[in-house]
């Protein structure tokens, strides 16, 4: 265990798989009984505990680099640990049904993400980078999951009208951003050093034009303002159709790792045809943030974090066939979860349930060993 407190990555992404695990096996007890389902908690515990551990993990082993700063101290696990205690708090004070605990969870959560998002952004101002817009544009959705985690505790201290503004600034105002600005800078860049030839192509513009969505989908979702909500889908779908041509998405199927980037990134033409639809009165329940946050940002996750802790343990950058095959199996269960809202078809939202914690609770067996073992290749970190 001693080896978790030896670099960000290990720590983080441990206690993200153990997230992950534990929410997604809440969850399915939860669907177990439908009739008590804690659906508005579920709608903001899920991508509020499934991906942040990740992205801080990520945030701090690559953006160092971004930056050309250099870090040595042990902040990552008294933060780890707090954002993830206050995960495990909030689980448990919501199964015996006592909010004020409940609440206490969320104060825990949002203590530490602005802990982190401060740690961030003296980073950047330490930093003589001449290139920042990506570390900045994380440091902005970083805010925004501060906004998103003060809402959700607003929420559960009773103020009801919150639980909409914070389902909207939890997406769009941080998580969807961070991803995009990650695919942004690294998926051309994996894509370069693997293709060959290969012409990168990622300008200011398209990471402006990407996070002003974003901007203007949580406005327009909060306001209730159904028309600019669709033609601001739209417009991203198509953006996201012609990014993922010009990045080499059928290229990448050469190789497994790359792309399980490029498949996942495919999704977001998907859900913001979806969304576009919605907001359009056409009926697709949850369909859409569904395929947001289980098609594209879960498989994301699972490729990036692969990627990066094959990378950052010395192993090979290659996926096998079980890897490969969990992989597949999650954008298949993203499917059903889509059908169920798109059919209504409750029972399928059980079987997705079901396939998406079998697979991940395989997903996370290969992988919490390697943040518990030395690098393979002998090397620090």
């Amino acid at each position: 265990m001693k080896r978790l407190a030896t670099a960000p990555h290990r720590l983080y992404f441990f206690l993200g798989a153990l997230a992950v695990l534990i929410l997604f096996f809440w969850w399915w007890l939860q669907v177990q009984h439908p009739d008590k389902m804690a659906v508005p908690l579920h709608a903001l515990l899920m991508p509020l505990g499934v991906f942040p551990l990740f992205i801080l993990g990520f945030t701090f082993t690559a953006g160092p680099r971004w930056l050309s700063v250099e870090t040595r101290d042990d902040y990552f696990l008294l933060h780890g640990g707090t954002y993830f205690g206050g995960l495990l708090l909030t689980i448990f004070a919501s199964g015996i049904g006592w909010y004020p605990l409940r609440s206490s969870g969320f104060m825990l959560m949002l203590s530490a993400w602005c802990a982190v998002t401060w740690r961030w952004g003296s980073l950047i101002l330490l930093s003589k980078a001449l290139d920042k817009k990506h570390a900045w544009a994380i440091l902005l959705a970083m805010c925004g999951g501060a906004l998103a985690l003060a809402a959700t505790l607003c929420w559960s201290a009773g103020v009801d009208a919150a639980w909409g503004v914070a389902r909207q600034l939890a997406f769009f105002t941080f998580l969807l951003p961070v991803f995009l600005t990650v695919c942004h800078r690294m998926l051309p860049f994996f894509s370069s050093n693997v293709l060959k030839p290969y012409t990168v192509w990622r300008p200011v513009w398209l990471l402006a034009f990407w996070l002003g969505g974003c901007l203007l989908l949580a406005l327009t979702g909060i306001a209730g303002w159904h028309l600019p909500e669709a033609i601001v889908a739209a417009a991203l779908s198509l953006s996201f159709a012609v990014t993922s041509w010009r990045w080499g998405l059928v290229r990448s199927l050469a190789n497994r790792l790359l792309a399980m980037l490029h498949l996942s990134f495919a999704w977001l033409t998907i859900v913001f045809a979806l969304q576009a639809a919605g907001a359009l009165d056409v009926n697709t329940g949850s369909a859409a943030v569904h395929a947001l946050g289980l098609g594209f940002m879960a498989t994301m996750m699972v490729g990036f974090v692969s990627r990066v802790s094959f990378g950052h343990s010395g192993r090979p950058l290659q996926a096998s066939n079980i890897l490969w095959g969990l992989y597949l199996g999650l954008h298949l269960a993203a499917l059903l979860r889509i059908l169920a809202s798109l059919l209504v078809l409750p029972w399928l939202i059980s079987v997705s349930a079901t396939a998406w914690l079998i697979l991940l609770a395989c997903w996370i067996a290969m992988m919490l060993p390697v943040y518990l073992r030395a690098r393979v290749d002998g090397q620090p970190g």
